[in-house]
């Protein structure tokens, strides 16, 4: 019995444990219904915007539509020097536009729009949504559904992705695979530890008391990834949350070209791993090239290397794998093929994120200059 033949089994039986992981995951982060009766909850949807011409005013149209009426939507122009601010004023009358203040020492961007909005929120419920993120009608009143239902006061969704390019079509399905293939997601609704918390910016619903107990966008002003900082303050401050399937709900570009998601991913990677350098490198030289390397294999073989059967069967796990998550998040199903490169990219751009955070390089987002790993944790909610 050889060392390759023992590592062969195992990788086999760890892509059969990840399959299941996935169809278990599937049971767990539901997809909500979305014909439901109305509920009278107030909610606040609060939209930051800096420099959104292209996408803000689809994204304020599909708000307008939403079938739950008792609601209020407030957008707060974040410095824009595009046709933001135009773009907003042209939209339903409804709609309350505020102004931005200067950003305080010791905040990032969107982390201080948001506080800001929040102090301007009236209602019971307040959902973050980025400017280009585009809701279904139902989907305010399939969230609170869920709240009400499961007994929570935060709901963070996985969402479709709207390719905007070859590679955003390829790398970004990556986000909602490594969530549903790499981690058990009960555990966001179990245990009670803040690190096993998860939220994506794009649309976020939150109760307005787990929201101002917890600190909300307060709590960590400088922490460089807003959503899942805000979701570990709202779970240590003893509120609970789902993870649901959002798919169906709402709809976002996150990031276009491959400059862009380098860049974001670089930013977000490391923080987003509660700056655990053992984990990242984990992933990073253990996990991505593990699961890349039966491609790699089938790949050699075409070179004239021998490729086992026992390989053909891991490339089939993964992306029957893929293909699953692939389906469940909506995106384009040719992009399996190029599983392998989207593993190695996550990889790649982890360790770059770890690399800026302990150089303390700072890195530009929307203009702006970021350290991406803050040096010290201040609570600003009364200094502002």
């Amino acid at each position: 019995m050889t060392w390759e033949f023992i590592f062969g089994r195992f990788l086999t039986l760890l892509l059969v444990c990840q399959l299941g992981l996935i169809l278990w995951n599937l049971r767990v982060v539901i997809r909500p219904k979305t014909k439901l009766p109305q509920s009278n909850t107030k909610v606040s949807l609060l939209i930051p915007a800096r420099n959104e011409e292209g996408s803000i005013g689809s994204c304020l149209r599909s708000l307008i539509n939403q079938d739950h009426k008792n609601l209020e939507i407030i957008v707060l122009d974040d410095h824009s020097t595009d046709r933001t601010r135009a773009i907003v004023e042209s939209q339903n009358p409804k709609i309350k536009l505020i102004s931005g203040k200067p950003i305080p020492a010791g905040w990032t961007g969107k982390n201080w729009a948001c506080h800001q909005l929040s102090k301007q929120a009236t209602g019971d419920v307040l959902f973050f949504i980025d400017a280009d993120a585009v809701l279904e009608p139902a989907a305010i009143t399939s969230v609170l559904h869920v709240m009400e239902a499961e007994n929570v006061d935060m709901v963070a969704s996985l969402l479709r992705n709207q390719g905007t390019s070859f590679s955003s079509s390829i790398l970004l399905p990556i986000v909602n695979h490594a969530i549903l293939a790499l981690f058990p997601a009960s555990l966001i609704h179990r245990s009670s530890n803040p690190d096993i918390a998860l939220a994506f910016g794009p649309f976020i619903g939150v109760s307005a008391t787990a929201y101002v107990e917890s600190g909300g966008h307060a709590s960590h002003p400088d922490h460089i990834v807003d959503d899942v900082q805000l979701a570990r303050s709202v779970k240590a401050a003893g509120y609970q949350q789902r993870l649901i399937n959002g798919t169906d709900l709402a709809t976002t570009t996150w990031y276009s070209g491959f400059r862009d998601i380098w860049r974001g991913f670089s930013k977000n990677a490391y923080g987003a791993l509660s700056y655990r350098t053992s984990l990242s490198l984990l992933v990073t030289f253990l996990v991505a090239p593990l699961l890349a390397l039966p491609f790699l294999r089938l790949l050699a073989g075409f070179f004239g290397a021998p490729v086992p059967m026992e390989v053909l069967w891991q490339v089939v796990l993964l992306i029957l794998g893929r293909f699953i998550t692939s389906s469940v998040g909506r995106d384009p199903l040719w992009g399996v093929i190029f599983h392998p490169f989207a593993m190695l990219f996550w990889g790649a751009t982890l360790f770059w994120s770890m690399i800026i955070a302990m150089t303390g390089q700072s890195i530009e987002w929307k203009s702006r200059n970021y350290i991406t790993k803050p040096k010290r944790t201040k609570d600003l909610t009364e200094d502002n």
